[in-house]
């Protein structure tokens, strides 16, 4: 699965669907049909949640999840966005899977 790292790709998911739970927020985007089929997913986390060292372990957290949930079930011509939120991590990582399985269905 690819990542995405243009700005313009992350603004783009922000107008498809969204699912919010307590540790973080996924955003979902249906691409053209015309560009490379594969999935592509991002991570972001904003100032908001801490210094760069606590933003890194919280995409950290988001990257080992998705890789045991999202890069199983996602969908072809898709971009997903993780936006983790101040609770990630102090959330439990069972919960963790668990709320990204709900939101992929």
């Amino acid at each position: 699965m690819e990542h995405l790292t243009k700005r313009n790709d992350f603004i783009k998911a922000s107008r498809g669907q969204k699912s919010v739970t307590p540790s973080f927020v996924i955003l979902k985007y249906m691409r053209d049909f015309s560009e490379n089929s594969s999935p592509k997913i991002g991570y972001t986390a904003s100032k908001k949640i801490g210094t760069a060292v606590i933003r890194n372990r919280a995409k950290r957290r988001l990257r080992s999840a998705a890789v045991e949930t999202i890069f199983k079930k996602a969908q072809e011509h898709t971009n997903y966005v993780l936006i983790a939120r101040k609770q990630l991590l102090e959330y439990p990582y069972a919960s963790l899977i668990n709320d990204l399985k709900d939101c992929m269905n």
